[in-house]
């Protein structure tokens, strides 16, 4: 999974009372291989996560799927959750996270 932070994604200035380092926690807690990027290009859409599929997943189709507007503690869990469960390609996309689904940059 990469994490966008830096720019304006992850930042106390564009998203006050977001407990950032905390989401970053609750993904490795899950078990979550966490990168961190400082910008994906995608401003408009902060807070940015990109859960990419797991090799297994990749053989079976799965491609990585952007996320944004992920601010919410419980939001988290679901990504933290799905992410665990092998993400794309190996586990369905949970309904809760369908709203928070974009488009990666260069895909429109």
């Amino acid at each position: 999974m990469t994490v966008c932070r830096d720019c304006c994604c992850g930042t106390d200035r564009k998203h006050p009372g977001t407990d950032h380092d905390g989401q970053l926690r609750q993904l490795e807690k899950a078990g979550v291989r966490v990168r961190i990027a400082t910008c994906l290009d995608v401003c408009e859409h902060s807070n940015v996560m990109v859960v990419h599929p797991r090799p297994s997943g990749r053989r079976a189709g799965g491609r990585p799927v952007w996320l944004g507007g992920v601010l919410d503690e419980t939001v988290v869990e679901y990504v933290a959750a799905w992410a665990a469960a092998g993400g794309p390609g190996a586990a369905e996309l949970p309904v809760a996270l369908m709203p928070y689904v974009i488009e990666a940059p260069g895909q429109a």
